[in-house]
């Protein structure tokens, strides 16, 4: 746990330090979906904010094994950096930093919120509201479709807006069936599902349109298990959270229904790809969007087992254009699976890092559920949507595409925020 702040920091550092973290938080939550300049802005903030707390706070930090372990990566990631730049150069090995090293960055964000429940949904909500304000931003009212998600969403690639798309429903749905348990003035509280609801029907809107296959699959799915595990905590009229939960599959059965033609060309589209695959002939494979997908992997897997430990470097994309004997790859920038391409970046170590990273991470939220000092409701929703990024990134590099890697650090902080909690004194008693 933190310890005592009054034992920690001078005041005036304090209040600069909670100024630049909240800020920080705020800037970053808002601006991680569509605005990737905005998002690194707010974590520089978050980085003066970390700066400022170590001369007083560095023996807590440095005993701490995630701020341990990210500065052991961010060494050995500027190592294989430079090695590879050695070996190769002109491959932009330096500009790939900040995306490899991810996680390295979840403690800035755990520093900002420590544990402070109101602290987290102050951020997830400011996270939704810039979720909403990027969807509202791709409405089109020219006649047509309302949503054109062909190819891009929420301004970026529609893979990565599919990810912020699901996890907006998830969170969504959490906050909904807390609000049915909350006993606020009746105004209030129908406000606030009002615009909760609201929020429910545009991001089942962009869902359909998105028409992921993954997504199409994976969500539905996720809500039935987030309902499940809410059922321990549900609160006492469940039955209308029942309804809700009936509500909102319906609605997204109806969507996937008016939609269905065009979802079920892209469901069948790599027919003759799969047929080859499930017999085993790769050689048969299609030059389509399953296709371009088991290509790039086998690309990938000649390069990584030269260097199976370390990989090749933090900057991969340069190697899609060096097969002569697949041109096609030429114009992608990513290898489309986040596992293949860390195992090609970072090789077996770098593998090992993440996962050590990750255990750190869902161990502190464990805990914090167990002893009652993260409400059930987050610790729920955290597991998963992290469930639903993990999904999404086994058919694209999520970690490294764009800004996805912010994903981890603002979800990954708030998890591992509730590790370092302040610290309570009680107050002395009486003899």
């Amino acid at each position: 746990m933190w310890p005592n702040k009054t034992a920690c920091q001078a005041p005036v550092a304090q209040r600069l330090a909670e100024a630049a973290g909240l800020l920080g938080l705020g800037v970053f939550a808002f601006g991680y979906i569509g605005g990737r300049a905005i998002a690194n802005i707010g974590l520089g903030l978050l980085l003066l904010a970390f700066l400022l707390q170590l001369p007083r706070c560095h023996r807590f930090l440095r005993r701490d094994p995630l701020v341990l372990l990210g500065l052991a990566w961010m060494g050995y990631i500027l190592a294989l950096a430079s090695w590879a730049n050695w070996r190769d150069p002109d491959t932009g090995q330096y500009s790939a930093l900040t995306e490899t090293w991810s996680f390295a960055f979840i403690p800035l964000v755990a520093l900002a919120t420590r544990g402070n429940s109101r602290r987290v949904l102050g951020v997830l909500l400011l996270a939704l509201g810039g979720l909403m304000f990027r969807l509202v931003r791709d409405l089109n009212f020219d006649g047509g479709a309302w949503l054109r998600y062909d190819a891009f969403a929420l301004g970026g690639g529609r893979n990565l807006g599919v990810l912020f798309i699901d996890v907006g429903i998830l969170g969504c749905i959490t906050l909904l069936t807390c609000l049915f348990g909350r006993s606020w003035p009746p105004v209030r509280r129908f406000t606030a599902i009002v615009a909760i609801g609201a929020c429910v029907v545009l991001l089942v809107y962009a869902w359909v349109q998105a028409r992921s296959r993954l997504s199409l699959i994976g969500l539905p799915l996720c809500l039935v298990l987030l309902f499940v595990l809410r059922r321990r905590t549900l609160p006492h009229n469940h039955r209308t959270v029942r309804a809700l939960y009936v509500a909102l599959l319906l609605g997204m059965a109806l969507g996937v229904a008016t939609y269905w033609s065009e979802i079920a060309a892209e469901l069948i589209k790599d027919g003759a790809t799969w047929r080859a695959l499930i017999s085993g002939r790769l050689d048969a494979v299609e030059i389509d969007a399953t296709g371009y997908r088991i290509h790039m992997w086998q690309l990938a897997h000649s390069y990584w087992i030269a260097h199976p430990l370390t990989g090749v470097g933090p900057s991969v994309s340069h190697l899609l254009a060096s097969d002569p004997q697949r041109p096609f790859l030429a114009g992608f920038n990513q290898f489309h699976n986040s596992y293949v391409e860390l195992l090609l970046r970072t090789g077996l170590i770098g593998a090992t890092f993440y996962l050590s990273a990750a255990l750190l991470v869902v161990h502190a939220a464990v805990q914090a559920t167990r002893t009652g000092a993260m409400p059930r409701a987050l610790g729920d929703f955290l597991l998963v949507s992290f469930l639903i990024y993990a999904l999404l990134c086994t058919a694209n590099s999520i970690l490294f595409f764009q800004q996805g890697w912010h994903f981890l650090v603002l979800f990954g902080g708030l998890a591992y925020g509730y590790r370092w909690r302040p610290v309570v004194t009680p107050p002395p008693t009486r003899p």
